[in-house]
């Protein structure tokens, strides 16, 4: 059964990474993309897309900051948890959105999974920020969360604009940033292939697959 258009919605914090999304999209199934504004400023748009949208799951897009020297600019990373200064955020999904952009024969940019971390705070250098166990660093995936909230499937997907060897500037403006962009505009097939397959009825078998996001309380999470 084709996907219908509210199959997927994506959630950009900046203007230009929902152009890339939209360009990416262009020519193919209709995807509704909603630009949140840096640190999540623009909650209410975001809150009327999910209404509009109540069947969608949901992509937090957007570029990040890698915490791994082994990644560069143009990698992506996929979120399996992310770790936010108010709550952690689990995403059952994430594999399967890894899985799809790997199997994409025309992304090949590489694929990270793991803890993207979210900052309360802008950094000048990635490399003075302590990583931990986090493979990537951003501003907003935490605070998108918790606005899409438990009981859909969502996943996050950034794309790397600088590491921890390079200073942090506005991704419009690095070079970075044209390949951290490009690669966004380039996930979108891998994008709807993953929320197909996350869809309620869609798991292949008469079995049934929760792949909603988990919220974590902030108490047991470094168990």
């Amino acid at each position: 059964m084709p996907g219908r258009v509210d199959d997927l919605l994506v959630i950009c914090p900046l203007a230009v990474e929902a152009v890339s999304v939209r360009a990416g999209s262009r020519g193919r199934d209709v995807v509704a993309v909603v630009w949140a504004g840096m640190r999540a400023r623009r909650e209410a748009a975001v809150l009327a897309a999910l209404r509009r949208n109540p069947a969608a799951a949901v992509a937090v897009v957007g570029v990040a900051c890698a915490l791994t020297r082994d990644a560069r600019p143009g990698d992506v990373v996929v979120g399996e948890v992310v770790d936010a200064p108010h709550a952690t955020w689990r995403c059952p999904a994430a594999p399967l959105l890894a899985a799809a952009l790997r199997r994409h024969r025309g992304f090949t940019r590489r694929v990270h999974r793991g803890v993207v971390s979210q900052s309360d705070r802008v950094v000048a250098r990635v490399g003075s920020v302590p990583a931990g166990n986090a493979v990537a660093l951003d501003m907003e995936s935490g605070s998108l969360l918790e606005l899409v909230g438990e009981g859909r499937p969502a996943v996050v997907l950034r794309a790397v604009v600088d590491t921890p060897s390079r200073p942090l500037v506005s991704p419009a403006t690095v070079p970075g940033g044209v390949a951290a962009l490009t690669a966004l505009a380039a996930a979108g097939p891998a994008l709807r292939a993953w929320a197909r397959a996350v869809a309620p009825g869609r798991a292949g078998d008469d079995s049934v697959v929760d792949y909603s996001v988990v919220k974590v309380a902030k108490e047991v999470r470094h168990r």
